[in-house]
């Protein structure tokens, strides 16, 4: 589920949302693996728009990265999940 609230202003949201447990602040990138190309008309304007990036693979996995990768750290969920966490 994407939610975009275009009528607030960045100092707004920061107020709303309380810092994570781990103080992960933003996430800076994603990154979709995927063996099916995407072809939703949402799907190609969420890439053209640069908030999410797409590479073709085997399996399918989603790379999370958060506050650009500042701690150097790395959370691999796999094989339970298809996700990683870089923070």
């Amino acid at each position: 589920m994407w939610v975009h609230l275009s009528f607030m202003r960045r100092a707004q949201r920061e107020r709303w949302f309380i810092e994570h447990p781990i103080g992960v602040r933003e996430i800076t990138r994603l990154t979709l693996t995927t063996p099916t190309p995407l072809r939703s008309n949402a799907s190609q304007k969420i890439i053209e728009s640069g908030v999410l990036a797409t590479q073709t693979g085997v399996t399918s996995l989603l790379e999370i990265e958060f506050d650009s990768h500042r701690r150097q750290e790395r959370a691999d969920f796999r094989p339970h999940l298809p996700v990683i966490f870089q923070l």
